[in-house]
């Protein structure tokens, strides 16, 4: 069966659920159901990683954050990744966002206003 993320909300209250639902008719169906809080989200987990993560040595950059831009369409949006890697430069992490990112399926020209937090 598919894993599904379900984001719930209610008020100001946010809570994020996992399970295996046949669809995502029947994790709506389910959550309807059972909860009073409203489904915000649902996301197919179309990857999961169980092994044990690694122990936090604190030998990384606890933030980056910059925007990315599209020239043709003139759309943005900021993006923000934790606990880089200290041998990612900033061109590394440029160069990254280009290749493997998107803005509303347009591909991303610039990355500008970089900011980097120890």
């Amino acid at each position: 069966m598919p894993k599904y993320k379900i984001q719930l909300k209610q008020g100001k209250n946010t809570k994020t659920a996992h399970g295996e639902f046949k669809s995502q008719s029947h994790a709506l169906a389910h959550y309807n159901l059972i909860s009073t809080m409203k489904v915000a989200e649902i996301s197919k987990i179309v990857y999961e990683d169980e092994t044990t993560p690694p122990i936090d040595d604190y030998n990384y950059s606890s933030l980056y954050k910059s925007y990315i831009k599209n020239l043709d369409t003139r759309k943005s949006k900021q993006v923000i990744f934790h606990n880089l890697k200290n041998t990612a430069s900033e061109q590394d992490i440029a160069t990254s966002i280009k290749l493997n990112m998107e803005i509303d399926t347009s591909k991303v020209d610039s990355v500008v206003c970089a900011l980097f937090k120890d």
